[in-house]
């Protein structure tokens, strides 16, 4: 385990963007879109009537919700963290167990994996008041958490391949010169499930078990709504030309997609915001959540090319066809025992495709939970529902 007194302890600044003009485009056009027809019909005269005068009174309602959270005195605190390994744009972050009675050393260690598409925050959402990894170290865990800084300034996070290939084996090899007899395991979150399977393969000695929390496996969902469907019809507009030209996608371009399963989202988060009381944790949670939802970095074209062909365009984790350096990604090959977490509500990764994970593995137990793929991080309900499970099921692997 590292030694607090050579880490380094660096401030993080906390802001993150509040992209306004984009919520405000997002929500009017979801008021306008079931009226569309009616707009054409009266032009200005549409306000006048009943739906017109009902569609004015929820913009209002979401207006004001905007402006709370823009003006919304919450930022996340600057945090002194020990960075234990950095290595280009990415940094792996040590938040040590609390110790409980003569113990010397953490039950387990974790090493966390988060989706590049956006921060690692929401596994610490509220540092003090709702935060799973601080959860987790009072339950006896050292974490070390994955982060992903200026992606487009790495050019070892140019694709795929590399960032895990390299990055991350080499962050494993320095987490193996460390490791001591305590036993570890990987999480991955979301994309990071993808990383952390692709990581095992790659480096099959290393973890003594895995947790694979809401990891998509099977993209070929279909559906209006369903996000593999909007992705896919994205690239068939021209999007990963444009990436290309680009050589890196705006994150605004990936919260648009999001957005677009969903549009009436927008309004019925921001209007409800609006009737909060601006000093409570629930507002303050609000604003940490959107903020880590907005805050996202922009992806370098070779991930965005490689992801977007390789799982939403040919499917090919669940049809065994994902290779990283030349290794086949196949489930059946790890033989370590796998926790697979499934938000039963969750519209991201929709629990068909997470599913399809826990069947290929041969030691896998499923977990469903009642949550969506955020509200399972930070939910009043999520210590009972899914944190506690996770601890009980670890402590039987030990």
């Amino acid at each position: 385990m590292p030694d607090r007194k050579n880490n380094s302890s660096t401030l993080i600044p906390g802001f993150r963007q509040r992209p306004l003009m984009m919520q405000l485009g997002l929500a009017s056009a979801a008021l306008l879109q079931p009226n569309i027809n009616k707009v054409k019909e009266k032009g200005m005269n549409f306000w006048g009537d009943k739906d017109g005068a009902a569609a004015k009174v929820t913009m209002e309602k979401v207006i004001e919700g905007l402006r709370k959270y823009q003006s919304h005195p919450y930022q996340r605190p600057n945090l002194h963290k020990s960075v234990v390994w950095s290595d280009g744009e990415a940094r792996l972050i040590w938040h040590a167990a609390k110790r409980r009675g003569k113990s010397k050393k953490a039950k387990a260690q974790i090493v966390m994996i988060p989706s590049m598409i956006n921060g690692a925050e929401i596994l610490d959402i509220l540092p003090k008041e709702r935060s799973l990894i601080g959860w987790l170290c009072t339950q006896g865990y050292d974490i070390f958490q994955l982060e992903w800084e200026n992606m487009r300034d790495d050019p070892e996070l140019a694709t795929l391949d590399m960032t895990i290939g390299t990055k991350i084996s080499r962050m494993i090899e320095w987490l193996r010169q460390e490791k001591t007899d305590t036993p570890i395991f990987g999480l991955g979150y979301c994309m990071g499930g993808l990383l952390l399977a692709a990581t095992e393969i790659l480096n099959p000695d290393f973890f003594d078990g895995l947790i694979f929390v809401a990891t998509p496996w099977d993209f070929s969902g279909g559906g209006k709504n369903n996000v593999a469907t909007h992705i896919r019809k994205w690239a068939d507009e021209g999007g990963l030309l444009k990436v290309t030209h680009l050589d890196y996608m705006p994150n605004e371009w990936l919260q648009l997609i999001f957005a677009g399963t969903d549009p009436s989202m927008i309004t019925r988060k921001f209007s409800s915001f609006a009737d909060l009381d601006m000093t409570s944790e629930k507002a303050k949670l609000f604003v940490a959540v959107e903020d880590w939802v907005n805050g996202g970095a922009d992806m370098p074209a070779g991930i965005v090319r490689q992801s977007v062909n390789d799982w939403y365009i040919h499917n090919k984790p669940v049809e065994g066809k994902w290779r990283i350096n030349r290794k086949t990604i196949s489930p059946q090959k790890i033989t370590k025992p796998c926790l697979v977490i499934i938000p039963s509500n969750d519209t991201i990764v929709p629990p068909k495709s997470a599913k399809a994970l826990a069947k290929q593995l041969p030691h896998a137990t499923q977990l469903v939970v009642e949550f969506g793929h955020i509200s399972m991080m930070m939910a009043s309900r999520a210590e009972e529902a899914f944190w506690k499970p996770m601890d009980e099921w670890i402590d039987g692997n030990l």
